[in-house]
């Protein structure tokens, strides 16, 4: 019995393995948590410096060192740039990182009154 994120990881393993020149994830990092994710990109990063790396992800904190980004609204690209680019422009991406930065803080912040174990 494997996790999700634990079947993602074998996954990801076994696409590398390959050795393809285009590696395209979708989605393929929803199941693993803020820190494994962020291993798992910085290890992408360097197999991917010769190759292509298509990832569609719905978490945007994966997108953040993507050499561009496309928005896609109805089938249609909507924006299209950097991480810093688009953070910048008015429009959906700025929107939902933000409300993204916003919800993994709420969810790293003790609610009040509320006991926690360390």
């Amino acid at each position: 019995m494997l996790s999700g994120g634990q079947k993602q990881r074998i996954a990801i393993a076994r696409a590398l393995l390959l050795d393809a020149e285009i590696l395209v994830l979708d989605d393929a990092l929803s199941e693993v948590d803020g820190r494994t994710e962020h291993h798992i990109l910085q290890n992408l990063k360097r197999w991917g410096e010769k190759r292509t790396l298509i990832i569609s992800a719905h978490r945007l904190s994966a997108l953040t060192e993507a050499d561009e980004i496309l928005v896609l609204q109805q089938g249609s690209v909507s924006q299209r740039g950097s991480h810093g680019a688009l953070a910048s422009q008015v429009g959906w991406y700025r929107d939902m990182f933000r409300y993204q930065q916003l919800e993994a803080a709420l969810d790293e912040e003790p609610v009040k009154g509320e006991m926690t174990i360390d």
